[in-house]
């Protein structure tokens, strides 16, 4: 039921976005090579709603139509649609959107640079937990020892080349496996979106190593990849629970998950409400457009 009040308010969402867009002046980005570039352009740029991504859109740049959404496939749709010219995004989706749709295309924007202003691990993902959990100090030492610069590239590529086809398995021996089989330790339950490729994304059979979370219904991508290794190093059984992004801090402040594995960057207010552990990713901030 609640996936299906969802997808109601997404379609909602969206048939208001297309009847607004009928009656504004769209404007082409795919020639802009800046960040300011863009400010004073009238252009309408969406963000996901509670990321760093809104929130540097709104003050990083002025003479635009700021306008946020609740998840990266609708603003994909409202894009390709017409309803909006632009969106943040990690470059890692930009590619894979770009890979599967032959009119999209994103500005290579380059962080303190030619594109937004970052400071700290504004543009890294880390994963969190609740205050004072054991479990980040030994987090912490798996992603130091084992998840190193080259493995996280490596996968991230992997993963790259299964979302192109996530259902049909393609025999490929990913770049993270743990050889510790012992899982006596108990679950741990981490918390996702399951609809931001490639970091996480929902598919229809177990194939590439695919983990189940409903009835018919299974989790995969970088995030998966990350949580499926670090529960192994962990001697635990991994439960994927999947929550909209901007629940996914209040499920581990209530304890009913373990840790969020969903592409969250610790921002200065999100480190006051969850402990966070180092980076396991860095990557660039930039707009995807419609050409």
């Amino acid at each position: 039921m609640k996936r299906i009040l969802t997808l109601a308010l997404t379609l909602c969402l969206l048939a208001a976005a297309l009847a607004s867009c009928k009656g504004r002046e769209k404007v082409n980005l795919s020639g802009m090579t800046r960040l300011s570039d863009i400010s004073g352009s009238g252009a309408t740029v969406a963000a996901q709603t509670g990321t760093f991504h809104l929130t540097a859109l709104q003050s990083q740049l002025t003479g635009i139509n700021a306008v946020e959404y609740k998840d990266f496939d609708t603003m994909l749709t409202a894009l390709r649609s017409g309803a909006i010219d632009g969106y943040v995004a990690e470059e890692p989706t930009a590619v894979d959107a770009c890979a599967k749709y032959s009119d999209i295309g994103y500005l290579k924007l380059k962080n303190n640079d030619t594109g937004f202003l970052v400071t700290g691990d504004d543009n890294g993902i880390a994963i969190g937990l609740k205050k004072g959990s054991p479990l980040t100090a030994q987090i912490n030492q798996i992603l130091t020892e084992k998840v190193t610069p080259a493995i996280q590239t490596a996968l991230m590529e992997q993963m790259f080349q299964v979302c192109a086809s996530p259902d049909t398995e393609q025999n490929i021996s990913l770049a993270l496996q743990s050889s510790n089989t012992d899982t006596s330790g108990g679950t741990l339950r981490v918390s996702m979106e399951c609809a931001y490729r490639p970091f996480n994304w929902t598919q229809t059979t177990g194939a590439n190593g695919a983990v189940r979370f409903g009835e018919g219904l299974y989790a995969n991508g970088y995030d998966v990849q990350i949580a499926k290794f670090i529960a192994a190093e962990l001697g635990m059984k991994l439960e994927i629970v999947q929550n909209e992004f901007d629940s996914l801090i209040s499920a581990v402040q209530s304890g009913n998950v373990d840790a969020i594995i969903a592409g969250m960057s610790p921002t200065e207010d999100r480190v006051k409400q969850a402990d966070f552990t180092q980076c396991y990713y860095k990557s660039e901030l930039v707009i995807i457009y419609k050409k």
